[in-house]
């Protein structure tokens, strides 16, 4: 991940705050780990909001799990292609947010977050 793509990663955090996934899911050894950290991780996976999350930043980053390593939102890949740059990515941010907040983002999380790589 560029050094933008992880600033716009740990400045976001909606694929963390249960906005786009209800839980990430789990490998089998990463269960315990997680949960000797004071996660709750089950082999069902790790519930979302995140307990790990604080702010918009993972408390957890660098040893974070694997399907959160392999997430790459629509908005990251677009930010790591060229195709925008931090600021206007952050700017998507902020409307997804103004938009969570008026209880319409649905549309808006889909084209811009919504994974090629997706938790689920």
């Amino acid at each position: 991940m560029t050094g933008a793509a992880s600033e716009l990663c740990q400045r976001c955090g909606l694929c963390c705050d249960g906005s786009l996934f209800a839980r990430a899911p789990l490998l089998p050894d990463e269960v315990a780990p997680l949960a000797a950290r004071g996660l709750p991780a089950t082999a069902a996976g790790l519930p979302q909001p995140c307990a790990a999350l604080e702010g918009t930043r993972c408390s957890i980053y660098a040893a974070r799990p694997a399907s959160c390593r392999r997430y790459t939102c629509l908005l990251q890949a677009a930010l790591a292609e060229g195709e925008v740059d931090l600021d206007e990515a952050l700017a998507v941010v902020a409307e997804a947010r103004a938009r969570l907040a008026a209880g319409e983002a649905g549309e808006h999380l889909d084209r811009h977050f919504r994974g090629r790589s997706a938790l689920r």
